[in-house]
């Protein structure tokens, strides 16, 4: 095997301590060096509202969202929006480079007993230009439940600034099991201000699910 990233060759020897916890294995698909380009968050120190690197304390945006009657996701992110990351999501999103999907996976762990972990889906168009959905591809070594379907907009997320991706509307519907786990993990590529997470929320509550919602994403 080699790297996603670099095309230099990959260890595959598993470490111990992954063999004795008897869960599978997800096998590195960045090298160690390549890795070690993106900066990690830690949790401790991060915003408890939304993960926000180095902000202890609830963050300003956060109160905010508080103020507005939002009830707080509690999201947490895996790595800083550095200038390595940003290459990345332009190659694997930009460019539609989808070799690039499972280069995270091994980080990407998340339980799904007792929770739902669901996708935040691609819009049609996005979806039918690029050929595959983004955060699928980043969760998909996971076991997902998808209740959420995104209509198309006028103008994607990524073009507007950060006071128009506030206003941003409503585009999420969501479809619920019969009988839905009392957790539900959001899934998604980038929290930059947090309204498409908390529009999801939104179509979750409106679809009827009364447990728990929090959220994770790739980078914050």
């Amino acid at each position: 095997m080699t790297c996603l990233w670099c095309g230099q060759p990959l260890r595959t020897d598993p470490p111990l301590a992954g063999l004795l916890t008897w869960r599978p294995l997800t096998p590195p698909q960045l090298c160690a060096r390549c890795l070690a380009r993106f900066t990690p968050i830690a949790p401790r120190t991060a915003c408890p509202g939304c993960g926000r690197a180095d902000s202890p304390a609830l963050c300003a945006d956060c109160q905010r969202w508080e103020s507005s009657g939002q009830v707080l996701l509690h999201h947490r992110a895996y790595f800083r929006y550095t200038a390595a990351m940003k290459a990345f999501i332009q190659q694997y999103k930009g460019l539609g480079d989808y070799r690039l999907h499972g280069a995270f996976a091994s980080v990407l762990q998340l339980s799904a007993r007792g929770a739902a972990l669901v996708p935040l889906p691609s819009e049609p168009a996005h979806y039918a230009r690029r050929g595959f959905d983004p955060v699928v591809g980043l969760f998909g070594h996971l076991k997902l439940s998808f209740w959420l379907v995104k209509a198309d907009t006028a103008v994607p997320q990524a073009q507007k600034t950060r006071a128009e991706r506030l206003l941003t509307a409503q585009s999420f519907t969501a479809q619920l099991p019969v009988h839905p786990p009392p957790r539900v993990i959001l899934l998604d590529d980038l929290y930059t201000t947090g309204r498409t997470l908390y529009h999801a929320q939104a179509a979750l509550r409106a679809a009827g699910y009364a447990g728990e919602i929090t959220s994770r994403s790739l980078i914050r």
